[in-house]
């Protein structure tokens, strides 16, 4: 990795929060937390502003950007992907030393080329993307020992870098053209587990249970899947009836599905054809038992469904 000059006369430089949303609540209480001057809160809804800053105890609560104070040498716009772009162009109009600042987005997906007109005002820009999910709830304590992603030009990279320090946050550097599979990659673990979580209350509703005992019965299951995948590879953390070619377990599955829970098949079906090809990387699915396996996922997923009967008018 490069070695990067520091991009701070101050190792705490006076910082602005661009944004009220959950992630800028929760940067701006970090950020006084760990001993940065948080001059000024702005977002485009006066009152969400007035909520964060008070929170954080920051000076300037506004929708006027023009009050940026002018000795803020590092602005972080945590603000949706869609209202990037017009924030970015809304603060070419501010006077100020641009040329002294670092600006960072937390975008997960954009690069730092989103914010290329202050780029052109002389700012040093980059993404800082906390790879953490953030909630009102959780707050600042999310971002304990969590990644950001950074990428931009060298100052801004050194800034981001020296902000996920500070923050006690850990970072990986990353080039603009990496951004998307980057956040690709952190979607699927989180966002598409939780929809996976969903699929399976779903399926114990079925049998009357409810979500909390349900997530009860499930817990030390995927607590001990994530211990496993800690020491680790998948490959190597890879159980049950797929990495073993169980085709009988797998027809009985299907079979559950086509009676009570036809709606899930699709998503059974694609989960089990990355199973399979997990399975066949590990070693311990023989490519030829993965054939009949990946057959009857196809069968699962073509043979329609019988009919429903229609009701009978009396």
């Amino acid at each position: 990795m490069p070695v990067y000059a520091s991009a701070f006369k101050e190792a705490r430089p006076p910082v602005a929060v661009i944004g009220a949303g959950a992630m800028a609540h929760a940067l701006a209480l970090r950020l006084v937390n760990k001993g940065y001057p948080l001059r000024a809160v702005l977002s485009q809804t006066k009152a969400h502003a007035e909520e964060v800053a008070r929170a954080a105890g920051a000076a300037v609560a506004s929708d006027d950007f023009s009050r940026l104070p002018k000795d803020v040498r590092l602005v972080v716009i945590a603000v949706s992907d869609s209202a990037l772009a017009d924030v970015a162009e809304l603060l070419t109009g501010v006077a100020h030393l641009w040329k002294e600042t670092v600006v960072v987005h937390t975008s997960g997906v954009l690069s730092a080329e989103a914010l290329e007109p202050l780029a052109t005002e002389g700012a040093a820009t980059a993404s800082f993307h906390p790879l953490q999910t953030i909630t009102r709830s959780a707050g600042q304590d999310a971002l304990d020992q969590a990644y950001a992603g950074i990428e931009g030009d060298d100052r801004a990279v050194a800034a981001g870098i020296e902000l996920a320090v500070g923050l006690g946050m850990r970072y990986i550097v990353l080039s603009g053209d990496a951004k998307a599979r980057y956040h690709l990659g952190a979607t699927m673990a989180s966002n598409f587990f939780v929809t996976l979580m969903g699929i399976v209350q779903e399926v114990l509703v079925s049998l009357d249970i409810d979500r909390d005992d349900g997530f009860a019965m499930m817990e030390p299951l995927l607590r001990g899947t994530l211990d496993n995948l800690e020491m680790t590879s998948p490959e190597e953390a890879l159980t049950g009836p797929v990495v073993r070619g169980d085709l009988d377990t797998l027809r009985m599955h299907g079979q559950a599905l086509r009676q009570h829970l036809p709606q899930l098949i699709p998503a059974y079906a694609a989960l089990t054809v990355e199973t399979v090809r997990l399975a066949v990387r590990s070693g311990k699915l023989d490519p030829n038992r993965a054939e009949d396996v990946l057959s009857l996922m196809q069968r699962l997923v073509t043979t329609p469904l019988p009919a429903t009967p229609a009701p009978i008018n009396n």
